[in-house]
């Protein structure tokens, strides 16, 4: 995990080390922005450490544990750059699967199993329960859930309980949890993410520097597209069906909807890199890639492009160096001239 931590210390604009949040053990803690409470207690856990990855409450883990140590749970709550339950379930899900403590884990059921959490009128959320037939723990589960634009992802673990167990004590952690009331568009329902029929061709691509209309496109159009959803005379977007490409990693995750190119989602708490044909690359039929981050307090950086479609790896290691060509948040923007070509 501190490597991971590294990583995208050195992937982002924003730091990475995490903040304790000023709440005593016996409070509630009520997220400014969503309006979600949790308790002192998780379904008769009580909460330990709470803390925070950015400065704004934009990456929030809260500990729960029995004091005897045999059940703990963790409940993070972030703002993904992708809103989509399927695709940052099929992160955790990938995150969990990989670490040795539940290398001989057994899913409870062949699919995750879709629900509604309180307070939604559609199956938007998934969970899924393991039994381990390691040692150390019995069983181990996930949900993830879905609260306007925030993903809430609940794991928990527990040394002597059964999968069957484990699943009726999430379930009621669930709904020990305060949801807030479903505000804007009503989440659809969710559908776990499976393998692309199709895969990627990848040319031999090279990184080469971004023309600077490219580079701008890739700083502002997260912003231009908040903009637009905010704007009520905006249509509403249709669900967007992600299929994932080739064998999911720990550190990252490469999905793919409609259109040319991908998206990475690194490990599993809300960034992903966007990997598209650039405008001009369109304009001047030189199919050039750009390459930008968005973090989840929704900075933007901004890499080198490429001279074909990259590598998943190749844009894995681009991120990972750290070296951006520009970074955005609000309405700031912060260029390299050298970056541009």
């Amino acid at each position: 995990m501190r490597r991971a931590m590294m990583i995208l210390a050195l992937a982002t604009a924003s730091p990475i080390a995490a903040r304790d949040l000023p709440v005593p053990p016996d409070k509630s803690w009520q997220h400014a922005e969503t309006g979600l409470i949790l308790r002192p207690q998780l379904a008769g856990l009580p909460r330990g450490a709470l803390t925070d990855a950015t400065q704004s409450e934009h990456d929030v883990a809260a500990q729960f544990e029995a004091p005897d140590g045999s059940v703990s749970a963790t409940v993070y709550l972030f703002h993904p750059a992708v809103a989509d339950v399927a695709l940052w379930f099929d992160r955790s899900r990938t995150a969990i699967e990989s670490r040795d403590l539940f290398r001989n884990a057994a899913p409870a059921s062949a699919d995750p199993i879709a629900f509604a959490a309180p307070g939604a009128t559609a199956a938007s959320s998934l969970r899924q329960v393991y039994a381990n037939a390691g040692k150390g723990y019995r069983s181990t589960a996930l949900a993830v859930v879905p609260v306007g634009e925030w993903i809430v992802s609940i794991r928990m673990s527990a040394k002597a309980l059964t999968a069957e167990l484990l699943d009726a004590q999430l379930q009621q952690a669930i709904a020990t949890i305060h949801w807030p009331r479903p505000a804007g568009t009503v989440a659809q329902a969710a559908t776990p993410i499976r393998a692309c029929a199709t895969p990627l061709v990848f040319a031999h691509a090279k990184p080469i520097k971004a023309a600077g209309g490219d580079m701008l496109m890739a700083l502002l159009a997260g912003g231009i597209a908040a903009k637009a959803k905010a704007d009520p005379s905006t249509p509403p977007e249709p669900q967007i069906v992600w299929c994932r490409e080739g064998e999911a990693r720990l550190e990252y995750g490469v999905y793919r909807a409609n259109g040319a190119g991908y998206e990475m989602a690194l490990y599993d708490a809300g960034r992903t890199v966007s990997v598209y044909p650039s405008l001009m690359g369109q304009i001047d039929k030189s199919e050039t890639y750009t390459v930008a981050l968005t973090d989840v307090d929704g900075t933007v950086s901004s890499f080198s492009s490429f001279d074909g479609l990259p590598t998943p790896r190749q844009v894995w290691e681009l991120v990972a160096s750290g070296k951006r060509t520009g970074v955005s948040k609000g309405n700031q923007v912060t260029i390299d001239a050298k970056a541009i070509r």
